[in-house]
């Protein structure tokens, strides 16, 4: 045989082999993937976290490791996650806080949140109910405004913080009611519901889950809740919305990657997360817990980031709010 043949077959050997090899490399996630939760343990987006974790180890055949960064309203693990390699092995369960919220109250983050992080699929979101201790004696929604209308700025509520969603629901009803409270704000919503049950703090915007068994007891009042629908968990309690018309107030949850994660891998990650999230029994297991699972892939959940942005200029921009 001639040199130049053994020269050819030699090459159609090794380009064969190098082909094979390649098509035998696992495909992503190859090693284990990080999420990155803003929140502290046993929070909403900690429990969706630790929810999914297992549950995507499974499919993908690598750990799923949950990682609390949780500090500065989010900003903490939202930076982290704009620093990370952009292959997809860093993620964030993100609210609207760090990514619609906050953008919007500092003049300057150590990220840009439209441009640094890529919204991959929508998680869940939660409905929160306006709460009132009952010395208020305020019953309905109408029992609050007619009292803050006779005496403005005699009323306070507390909220999860400057920025926070609990605030910025309050801040919008103040708006469309033509109102005046005195906002009151804690370092989370938990410790701001404590005070409203001690009547240290009138009333607060609150997620329903923490808030229904002290609701149930009844240590708190539900007045109406923020959802653009009547709530599963308070069937009887109206919507602020059948008052003031389009009014929402809640929070929701989602998994962000780093600008310029391959498309693939964020086509990847949505097509495992979102069955997991639509299956009856997991939609019916968080719904136990005032979680609503949600699971929208990227273009949908991308429009929903964009207008929520613009939401919440619109809310700051009209009430003039200030981050710490």
């Amino acid at each position: 045989m001639h040199v130049s043949t053994f020269f050819h077959l030699g090459v159609a050997l090794l380009f064969g082999t190098t082909h094979a090899a390649w098509a035998q490399t696992p495909t992503w996630p190859a090693h284990p993937v990080h999420m990155l939760v803003a929140n502290t343990a046993g929070s909403s987006p900690d429990v969706l976290a630790r929810f999914l974790a297992p549950r995507l180890s499974d499919v993908w055949k690598q750990p799923v490791v949950v990682d609390n960064r949780a500090g500065a309203g989010g900003i903490v693990a939202a930076e982290a996650l704009a620093k990370a390699p952009a292959e997809g092995y860093t993620l964030l369960v993100g609210a609207d806080g760090p990514t619609t919220i906050l953008p919007n109250l500092l003049p300057s983050l150590p990220y840009d949140a439209r441009t640094d992080l890529v919204p991959v699929v929508s998680l869940g979101a939660i409905d929160f109910v306006l709460v009132a201790n009952p010395r208020t004696g305020f019953r309905t929604l109408r029992d609050f405004t007619s009292a803050a209308k006779a005496k403005p700025g005699h009323y306070n509520y507390a909220s999860a913080g400057n920025g926070s969603p609990q605030q910025l629901g309050m801040e919008l009803l103040k708006q469309r009611a033509g109102i005046h409270v005195t906002h009151i704000p804690y370092r989370g919503g938990p410790l701001g519901m404590q005070d409203v049950i001690a009547g240290q703090v009138d009333l607060m915007f609150i997620a329903v889950g923490p808030a229904l068994p002290h609701i149930r007891s009844g240590r708190l009042t539900a007045l109406a809740v923020g959802g653009e629908g009547r709530h599963a968990l308070l069937p009887d309690v109206p919507t602020v919305a059948e008052s003031y018309a389009g009014f929402k107030s809640g929070t929701w949850f989602g998994l962000f990657a780093p600008a310029k994660t391959p498309q693939a891998v964020v086509d990847t990650i949505g097509a495992a997360v979102a069955p997991i999230l639509r299956t009856p029994a997991v939609r019916a297991e968080l719904a136990a817990q005032g979680i609503e699972s949600t699971g929208d892939l990227q273009p949908k959940f991308a429009r929903q980031v964009a207008a929520e942005y613009e939401r919440y200029a619109q809310i700051v921009n009209a009430s003039g709010i200030k981050a710490d």
